[in-house]
């Protein structure tokens, strides 16, 4: 079996684009390299986004950062939290 590398598209932007107050970001990560220059994956997988800087950048240099709030994953339909805590362990030795 051969695997699919999917080829992940990069947007660069630069400081003076990035700091603007009206900015979109074209990617959901992104990564700032050594000439102050910004980066965007579109990808949504984080995994996927860092392989991509580890193989043009080098293994360990950058780390994907996220652009936007990503939604936390949930299995209730509500969205709410599935697990809460009330009781301290002082609480339940009594």
């Amino acid at each position: 079996m051969t695997e699919k590398t999917k080829t992940v598209k990069t947007v660069e932007v630069s400081y003076e684009e990035f700091t603007d107050p009206d900015f979109i970001a074209p990617g959901t990560f992104y990564v700032r390299n050594a000439l102050g220059v910004y980066v965007f994956l579109k990808t949504s997988d984080r995994a996927t986004a860092q392989k991509q800087i580890d193989n043009h950048y080098g293994k360990g240099r950058y780390t994907a950062v996220a652009s936007k709030i990503l939604p936390t994953k949930s299995k209730l339909e509500s969205g709410g939290l599935s697990c809460t805590g009330t009781s301290t362990r002082r609480g339940q030795k009594r």
